[in-house]
């Protein structure tokens, strides 16, 4: 596992193993994974986000298009979509359970190990322990 320092803290990520994982999943717009127009504008808008935005996900080995539990949360004055999503990767926050949130170029990123004993319908069967949720809430724009 690569060791990263985020907020003071280490987190160990397998991002090899989550970038074979995700390889194999659907897009979020594919009728396998959701397909409903909330989810495709998700996923085609939150590649037109900033390069930090996209390096933050690349750290982990997220495929932002992938795997996310996503919800348009609210349609803001200024006509961008409020949306939170869920993701999913191989690793393990060291010393503590979550991160306090983390702000990049408007969205905010939170990590919590997951450690929960039940399986979650949100998770794919392929993702081993241990695991990461990583949960971002993001304004997106129209016009991707």
């Amino acid at each position: 596992m690569e060791k990263l320092l985020l907020h003071g803290h280490v987190i160990e990520v397998d991002k090899t193993k989550t970038k074979e994982l995700y390889k194999e999943l659907p897009l979020i717009s594919d009728k396998a994974h959701c397909g409903c127009a909330e989810c495709t504008y998700y996923e085609k808008a939150i590649v037109q986000t900033t390069p930090a935005i996209h390096q933050f996900f690349e750290q982990f080995g997220i495929d932002a298009r992938k795997e996310a539990e996503v919800w348009k949360a609210a349609e803001n004055d200024d006509g961008t979509y409020y949306y939170v999503a869920d993701y999913h990767f191989i690793g393990e926050i060291k010393g503590i359970d979550e991160l306090d949130w983390i702000d990049l170029d408007g969205a905010s990123f939170g990590l919590t190990n997951y450690n929960k004993s039940l399986p979650s319908p949100m998770i794919p069967d392929t993702f081993t322990s241990p695991i990461i949720e990583l949960i971002v809430r993001i304004n997106l724009r129209d016009g991707y």
